[in-house]
């Protein structure tokens, strides 16, 4: 047995779960957009536009509380091993900011810090833009006796597959026990401009093939298309189809159920609540197409599992 004098020593890991941000009032709407696009303000008529979507889900996003449940759980999940964790959150448009998070692990001790980037699938267009804020956050601290790792993609992960395919089954019974045998499936991400993979060879798109992939050799989905959906407010090709070209193709098979699900997003936040609930659904209700959706993962036991398991793959 070993002795508690020669025991090795527990290293304290700081894991930082990093997502987009989102306004806690519709009042901070400006100043949001503002730091999204770099530090120049919108237009009036979107930020009146950005207002309207929050106001209608409740006037706030419900994405810092979601996922600081979802941190809460990690941390627990993490703790049952022989390493120290602490897990903290950091937001790349909003607080608490991916520097402030940082910032606090290291002046609570941390001898490890891992960045997990809360998108699964990998993308130049939005992973990239996380892990230069995580790296940016390390200019003017010691870093030489720190260790720091940025996890940049996750999207086949087997229990991340096992967490989706479980609320798939879900939705599935529901969707039959309403008398809904036959319906569409669409599978969403969130959409980025073309010219990332077009001129810049972003692998997105094959990191949400490999997402597909995994869900589809789980379980037999008849009808399904794969879409992209909550494309941006500025002027450029944006990958296709869109969710509503796939929701006009459906309507003119005569399909007059779909099951949305949103495999881009891992918890509750304003492209779910508005852009799905609200927006998709109306399209579709106008198409006369019934529209549901699968429920997000938020702190699914399977997703919380999912999380630790790809922070412990990357610190073998």
């Amino acid at each position: 047995m070993t002795s508690p004098a020669t025991s090795p020593k527990k290293l304290k890991t700081a894991v930082i779960l990093l997502a987009h941000g989102a306004p806690l009032r519709v009042l901070d709407i400006p100043r949001y957009l503002k730091n999204i696009r770099g530090g120049t303000n919108s237009s009036p008529e979107v930020i009146g536009e950005v207002a309207s979507r929050y106001k209608q889900i409740g006037g706030r996003s419900p994405l810092l509380d979601i996922t600081t449940a979802q941190a809460e759980a990690l941390e627990k999940f993490l703790n049952q091993g022989e390493d120290e964790f602490k897990v903290y959150i950091g937001m790349r448009n909003w607080s608490p900011y991916i520097r402030d998070a940082v910032a606090q692990a290291i002046n609570d001790g941390a001898e490890r810090i891992v960045g997990l980037c809360l998108a699964p699938q990998y993308s130049k267009w939005s992973t990239e833009r996380y892990q230069k804020s995580f790296q940016e956050a390390f200019s003017g601290w010691r870093t030489d006796k720190l260790e720091t790792q940025f996890i940049t993609r996750w999207p086949n992960q087997p229990l991340l597959i096992d967490a989706f395919v479980e609320r798939y089954r879900a939705a599935e019974v529901d969707l039959k026990a309403k008398g809904k045998k036959d319906f569409h499936t669409i599978f969403t991400v969130h959409s980025i401009p073309s010219d990332s993979v077009d001129m810049f060879g972003d692998p997105y798109v094959e990191e949400y093939g490999k997402t597909l992939h995994g869900i589809l050799q789980r379980v037999d989905i008849p009808n399904w298309h794969q879409a992209y959906q909550s494309q941006g407010m500025i002027p450029v090709p944006w990958l296709e189809p869109s969710v509503e070209e796939t929701l006009d193709k459906i309507a003119e098979a005569g399909g007059k159920t779909v099951l949305v699900v949103p495999v881009g997003f891992v918890c509750d936040h304003i492209e779910i609540l508005y852009d799905i609930d609200i927006a998709f659904k109306k399209y579709a209700a106008d198409r006369d197409i019934d529209l549901y959706r699968t429920e997000s993962l938020n702190t699914s036991p399977l997703f919380i599992e999912a999380l630790a398991a790809v922070v412990w793959e990357h610190l073998v």
